[in-house]
């Protein structure tokens, strides 16, 4: 999905934020978050941009309800190469999605359906960074959550494949098995997450799950699994929401595709794009007019967007495979605080140049663009004409291989 301006704009088969939630209960008196980092030390020498001087901070947040609004911090604490516990304590407004985030480190999504909460991360770990206890919602969501990643690992492998092997021109049966698997990697996701749903048993767990797999299922197969959780928890917000967001995604879609192509007066495809002027990390101006003659992908992203930041590593390597083929990146932040917006930049690797006049909503990017949400982005050509614009994922990789080949 994509964070909006106003509303969420129901891109149900793109990106799915896990910042969706509202209540679903009435909220309790207290929550408390009691956390332990192991192996801190071995996690300080090998991962410094973590820790500040000696140590890092702990964040957590609240996610108000459909994403108009950027998170919320309920509190923060350290923890230090000496002192590896942390303790994280709030009133939240309803039951619902809480973050705890680690500086420049992930974000490990909670659900505060009980008063105290457990954490053990351990990053050292990479299939199974973290454990949880005393939340029945919140140890379910992390089941489905490595059981996901896991499923969804071996996908990306798969697509990565299948991108090699168009490089190299191979024979039609070696293009063939490596087509099968990418499908049947996805058939594995779908069908993991099929089967999870049916023992789901908080209406959270189930709009994430739903949610995090829109991405793969058909627009039908999502639609029968959210009518059959709805039937599970029929007065869920979070899961009415989701079927409103469907329903209005398929109506948009049948609306475009009984107008044509000239019709469509919002995309920016075969228009100049507009110039752009902000400043940069150290506050000079950089125009879009000084790219003029490259390729450039103009990324509108923020640092509290979390499918800008899902997003990002799809972008990086887009970057990484072009960046010498007369391409390049301009990043436009619509971030408030400045802190925030570097160390996005610098713990999601993106580096290509960044502009943003730290004004969220009322940018100028926003006014002069005049996208609704984010994650956006147009691709200019040498002469400065927008050829695209919302490329995600593999789509930017095969747009970039068809101009730049």
């Amino acid at each position: 999905m994509t964070i909006m301006k106003i509303q969420l704009r129901p891109l149900m088969l793109i990106t799915f934020i896990a910042g969706f939630y509202s209540c679903s209960e009435n909220a309790g008196n207290s929550f408390e978050v009691k956390g332990t980092i192991k192996n801190i030390d071995k996690l300080a020498s090998q991962y410094p941009a973590l820790f500040r001087n000696d140590s890092m901070k702990v964040y957590l947040y609240e996610v108000p309800f459909g994403n108009e609004l950027p998170p919320v911090q309920l509190d923060s604490s350290y923890v230090t190469t000496k002192n590896n516990a942390f303790t994280l304590t709030a009133n939240p407004q309803s039951i619902g999605m809480l973050d705890v985030m680690l500086e420049n480190g992930p974000m490990i999504p909670l659900v505060n359906d009980e008063n105290k909460i457990t954490l053990e991360i351990d990053l050292d770990n990479k299939s199974n960074f973290y454990s949880v206890k005393g939340s029945p919602a919140s140890l379910q969501l992390r089941e489905f959550i490595m059981g996901y990643s896991e499923k969804s690992s071996q996908a990306e492998n798969a697509f990565k494949t299948m991108d090699s092997l168009k490089l190299q021109n191979p024979g039609d049966s070696v293009l063939l098995g490596a087509t099968d698997q990418k499908n049947n990697s996805v058939v594995a996701i779908n069908n993991y997450s099929r089967q999870f749903l049916t023992s789901v048993k908080h209406p959270l767990v189930a709009a994430f799950v739903l949610g995090t797999t829109s991405a793969t299922l058909s627009p039908d197969e999502f639609d029968s699994e959210l009518n059959k959780q709805l039937q599970k928890f029929p007065s869920d917000k979070n899961l009415q929401y989701l079927k409103t967001q469907f329903e209005q995604k398929k109506s948009q879609q049948a609306q475009r595709a009984a107008q044509k192509p000239e019709q469509q007066q919002n995309s920016w495809i075969g228009k100049k794009a507009p110039e752009l002027m902000l400043p940069d990390v150290n506050g000079k101006n950089v125009s879009l007019e000084s790219f003029k003659g490259k390729y450039v992908l103009i990324d509108f992203w923020a640092s509290w967007c979390r499918p800008c930041r899902d997003e990002n590593p799809n972008v990086v390597k887009a970057f990484n495979q072009f960046k010498n083929k007369n391409f390049t990146i301009l990043g436009v932040s619509l971030d408030r605080e400045k802190e925030n917006w570097l160390q996005a930049i610098q713990a999601d690797q993106l580096t290509w140049t960044h502009v943003s006049d730290l004004a969220f909503w009322d940018s100028k990017a926003v006014e002069i663009y005049k996208f609704e949400g984010i994650p956006f982005n147009v691709l200019v050509d040498p002469a400065g004409t927008v050829i695209a614009e919302n490329l995600r994922g593999e789509q930017l990789t095969g747009k970039l291989q068809e101009v730049l080949h």
